[in-house]
């Protein structure tokens, strides 16, 4: 039943990638996606999908120049109520400081991907702003590594641990195995260990599945009840989406 539902749900598309969709160009969609991680932190996927997409509006790309006003993207933040968001006093330094970073590398992230391994693409990406140079494992750019494969080879080399999410993070509360004691390294190696048991053959699919489970989408849906309603939903004994709490009260990010 569980692999039935991460078989589904896994269909689901990633709401940073369908904003990346939007770009006409190979690197521009890139540049989308590179921007949509640096700014995954203390709001949902929906919030952020929804900021992007008004970004969108004013922005074609976020290498071009002049770069965005500061007021253009707080009245986006406005627009799309986010003015209690974590990251809203640095959402302008956060674009930019993306912008320039793919400025830097000519506009051409793809090409840049191919001829870097993972691993320089981990340690270079930190240069930018708020993207978790102070974080050991970086959730953010694991999160652009994972879906980077959507768009575009890269080098040779390994990739990191899948990452983590709020979707992923909820399950392991549902079923009594978070540890709020562990470290960040080890809860990232517990949420792997999770993607492996829920699908042993592709745990790649089960990280992908489990950003959904009980996420937001507004005050009265949520991701996975595109894919099964709650009284049909063959994981709802692991969710408290299903006892009809506000999604908004559930939100978050691991």
């Amino acid at each position: 039943m569980i692999s039935e539902w991460i078989s589904k749900a896994s269909q689901l598309k990633d709401p940073l990638v369908e904003v990346a969709d939007k770009a006409e160009a190979l690197p521009a969609k890139i540049n989308w996606l590179l921007l949509g991680c640096a700014l995954q932190q203390g709001i949902n996927l929906a919030e952020l999908q929804n900021f992007l997409f008004e970004l969108q509006k004013e922005i074609g790309d976020v290498a071009e120049l002049p770069a965005p006003a500061e007021n253009a993207i707080l009245n986006a933040i406005s627009k799309c109520k986010l003015k209690d968001w974590s990251l809203a006093p640095q959402a302008a330094g956060i674009i930019w400081s993306v912008g320039r970073f793919v400025r830097i590398r000519k506009n051409r992230l793809d090409m840049w991907a191919v001829s870097h391994s993972p691993s320089d693409i981990w340690r270079e990406c930190s240069e930018i702003f708020y993207m978790g140079k102070s974080s050991a494992l970086r959730p953010k750019i694991l999160n652009f590594l994972h879906r980077l494969v959507s768009f575009s080879p890269m080098g040779a080399g390994a990739l990191p641990p899948l990452p983590a999410s709020a979707g992923a993070r909820r399950w392991l509360i549902q079923t009594k195995a978070y540890n709020s004691e562990e470290s960040p390294k080890e809860k990232l190696k517990t949420v792997n260990s999770l993607y492996k048991e829920l699908f042993p053959k592709n745990p790649a699919l089960a990280c992908h599945a489990l950003q959904f489970f009980a996420e937001p989408v507004d005050e009265n849906s949520y991701f996975c009840r595109r894919i099964y309603p709650c009284n049909l939903c063959p994981v709802a004994e692991y969710c408290i989406a299903h006892i009809f709490i506000s999604p908004l009260t559930i939100g978050g990010y691991l």
